[in-house]
């Protein structure tokens, strides 16, 4: 019996060191890291899908749903929505987000702009330039053991867009300048620009106000002409052959951002055109 205690005594003792030894092994090798879980992300807008999803990456989760979530399946993807990116907040997605008693988070790009009296705020290159810092911020705060990885993603995404931001510091070195335009959705960006119209409502001018602006064609106040494509009113066709008189140039915008496009390429289209109608014409001073 004393046997038996002693060798079951030195037994004991024997898996103390073990122990010890599994103790050390488990706190000096690493634990393998846990899945990383994608932040799930609903828009409306494809131009701030397609901003998202560079910030994601590709394995993220940013699905473009109708603000009026028509089938069962957009239902349910918005309720599982932990952010909601959206234009402004005229979007169905926010009366939804209400209606639902949801909590996601939210990234409204109107709230990025001073004065909030503008429509169509994704059109503008500003717009976008902030959406990104905006949105990186925002997921490092809401998944903060990713934020290293959401800022180099932004990085990497403000990267591509160095020539857009390029383009719209030389626009607004421009100083003095005056525009006309058939419509408003390009207003937001040209305040941004520091540009003024030089008449805000094309569609009530007079035979006494289109002489007007005729003169200050002629002496090359007004810049440019920004049309939209799908603008033909008589006033709209009146002015476009009153720029063609007196050479003044004219940019023509879609409001479709086109399905094999980023928005950031698209927009520095635009501005790239803006650049090319600033520059001093022949016999200009």
């Amino acid at each position: 019996m004393k046997n038996k205690q002693a060798l079951y005594a030195i037994l004991t003792l024997l898996l103390i060191p073990i122990g010890l030894c599994l103790i050390i092994v488990k706190l000096t090798v690493p634990l393998p890291t846990p899945k990383h879980a994608p932040v799930k992300i609903v828009t409306d807008y494809v131009a701030y899908q397609q901003i998202a999803q560079d910030i994601v990456g590709s394995d993220g989760h940013v699905q473009l749903l109708s603000g009026q979530l028509p089938s069962r399946q957009q239902r349910q993807q918005f309720k599982q929505a932990e952010v909601v990116l959206t234009d402004s907040h005229d979007s169905s997605l926010l009366t939804q987000r209400q209606k639902f008693q949801l909590r996601s988070k939210l990234l409204i790009a109107s709230d990025g702009v001073k004065p909030q009296s503008a429509t169509h705020y994704w059109l503008s290159p500003q717009v976008t330039l902030q959406s990104v810092t905006r949105l990186s911020d925002l997921l490092s705060d809401f998944d903060p053991q990713n934020r290293d990885f959401y800022i180099k993603q932004s990085q990497a995404l403000l990267d591509k867009m160095k020539p857009l931001a390029e383009g719209i510091a030389h626009l607004q070195a421009e100083k003095n300048v005056q525009y006309l335009a058939t419509n408003h959705a390009q207003d937001l960006f040209m305040t941004q620009l520091g540009y003024q119209t030089a008449r805000a409502d094309i569609e009530s001018a007079t035979d006494a106000d289109f002489d007007a602006l005729a003169q200050k064609m002629q002496d090359h106040t007004i810049r440019f002409i920004l049309n939209a494509s799908q603008d033909a009113s008589p006033n709209d066709q009146r002015l476009l052959q009153l720029a063609n008189d007196h050479h003044i140039p004219i940019i023509t915008f879609n409001q479709i951002l086109p399905t094999d496009q980023k928005v950031w390429d698209w927009q520095l289209s635009f501005v790239t055109q803006l650049q090319a109608a600033l520059k001093p014409t022949e016999g200009e001073n």
